[in-house]
């Protein structure tokens, strides 16, 4: 069920495919939220607000991987969901 407000998107990181939501908080900022991630993001205005959650997604991922915390990517969700 969609939630008003939000906008879903997939980014790519490094080969992967991660899901998340964004939605415009105002003032330069969006809320970027993902498996494992709630987080508001300033970005200048010159930055779509979906430019700054992709860039939030793929920093949260890489962040993760590197301490050991693997997250289930985009495929792996959906073959849960499914199975």
């Amino acid at each position: 069920m969609p939630v008003p407000g939000l906008t879903y998107f997939v980014h790519a990181v490094d080969g992967r495919s991660f899901p998340g939501w964004f939605r415009i908080a105002g003032g330069g900022r969006t809320e970027v939220l993902g498996l494992g991630l709630l987080q508001t993001v300033t970005h200048p205005a010159h930055l779509a607000p979906v430019n700054a959650a992709r860039d939030c997604l793929a920093q949260f991922v890489r962040a993760r991987e590197r301490r050991g915390f693997p997250v289930p990517s985009l495929e792996a969700v959906k073959a849960a969901v499914l199975s």
